[in-house]
């Protein structure tokens, strides 16, 4: 009789044990099958990246300093859809003939958070440069911007809008801030 109940009881552990492990690999299937229903489902509600297809842009000044200028760029999605950008734009000026003047963008540090943008919401980045003239600044004719293009982050192509804010000095530069939520300052 005593050899009946240590089978037994061997059998009972065994399949305790059996029991836990098929358990054990169902929850994990489970939770690997859970979670990716979860990131497809995360993915497929994830709004498109803003390009130039999506954003309109305009420039308006903002109140000068001694020698010093500021602008806000204020890209707007004009699109029927949500759309999210992140980071810096691209920036180039150009002249009247459509060429480039010499431009050299500076990204001042900062937090560049994910924005979501929802039909008509704007984003925007300060611009900051300066009309005192360096060692070296070319003549008035070589440094008169009448345009600007601006690239969207992560972007290839650009979106160009008038530039009737003067000259950029020492050597084309231009500060800019990443890109927030809201039209900006006024």
């Amino acid at each position: 009789m005593r050899n009946n109940q240590r089978t037994r009881l061997r059998v009972t552990s065994g399949a305790i044990a059996a029991a836990s492990a098929l358990a054990l690999v169902g929850f994990t299937a489970g939770s690997s099958q859970a979670a990716a229903a979860s990131q497809s489902r995360t993915t497929a509600a994830r709004p498109a990246w803003a390009d130039t297809s999506s954003l309109s842009v305009r420039i308006h000044a903002l109140d000068p300093g001694a020698g010093q200028r500021y602008a806000s760029v204020v890209l707007t999605n004009r699109t029927h859809k949500t759309v999210r950008t992140q980071g810096y734009v691209g920036l180039q000026l150009l002249n009247s003939h459509g060429k480039n003047v010499t431009t050299r963008v500076v990204r001042d540090a900062g937090h560049t958070p994910l924005i979501t943008l929802k039909p008509g919401q704007s984003v925007h980045t300060t611009l900051h440069w300066t009309i005192v003239g360096s060692t070296g600044e070319p003549t008035k004719a070589e440094k008169n911007p009448t345009g600007l293009e601006v690239t969207p982050p992560d972007s290839r192509h650009h979106l160009t809008t008038a530039w009737k804010l003067g000259d950029v000095l020492q050597k084309g530069r231009i500060d800019i801030t990443p890109l927030a939520k809201g039209s900006g300052p006024k």
